[in-house]
């Protein structure tokens, strides 16, 4: 999907809006939006693009780090307050430790409730065992903020691609105005939908 967009764009960006030779205005665009507006000319146009695509890119590099802080700190917490070692571990497990307050109490659960594909083994380094049940919640509440600060970030990716389509957009329709092409974008945050509304003067 995303190589298919990207191609989208290539060829359209190549394709010659003024069928006399090839505008890179919309590559611009894709590359830092509001470039392309601004090598047009449309200086306050292209300072909105420009304020909005830095506030994504300090809302995502900010998310992330603090998602990255939380993972340090609840596997460091885990490796002291319940004896494990989480080096190289998956994130299921990573889960289970949180829910379960020890290796044994786990295995027990998942034999009582018949699930033996998932009983950790002995002597594969899976052990652990909180000193207290205080510091399990605490671990995974960690643990979810830093859940929490990734999905935000996955977000801001998809928002700093969706800003490219915008502008992407907004600069074929200022090369097209003339032709009575009409663009507009629609975001609706209720149903987290994005469309694009075309309109030709005939």
């Amino acid at each position: 999907m995303r190589n298919l967009f990207l191609s989208l764009i290539i060829m359209a960006t190549l394709y010659p809006s003024d069928n006399a030779k090839p505008s890179f205005n919309k590559l611009k665009s894709v590359i830092l939006p509001g470039y392309g507006e601004y090598s047009m000319g449309h200086e306050t146009r292209a300072r909105s693009f420009f304020i909005r695509e830095a506030a994504l890119w300090v809302f995502c590099l900010g998310s992330k780090k603090l998602a990255n802080w939380y993972e340090d700190d609840y596997i460091a917490f885990a490796e002291l307050h319940a004896n494990v070692d989480m080096a190289g571990k998956e994130y299921l497990y990573t889960v289970n430790i949180g829910h379960y307050d020890s290796f044994d109490k786990y295995n027990e659960i998942k034999l009582r409730q018949r699930q033996t594909d998932d009983v950790y083994q002995d002597g594969e380094n899976l052990e652990w065992e909180w000193d207290s049940k205080q510091n399990r919640y605490r671990y995974n509440d960690m643990r979810l903020q830093s859940i929490t600060f990734q999905k935000a970030t996955n977000f801001a990716i998809a928002g700093l691609v969706i800003h490219r389509a915008i502008s992407f957009f907004d600069v074929l329709f200022l090369e097209r105005k003339n032709l009575g092409v009409h663009f507009t974008p629609q975001v609706s945050p209720q149903n987290n939908s994005f469309k694009f509304n075309f309109s030709i003067d005939l």
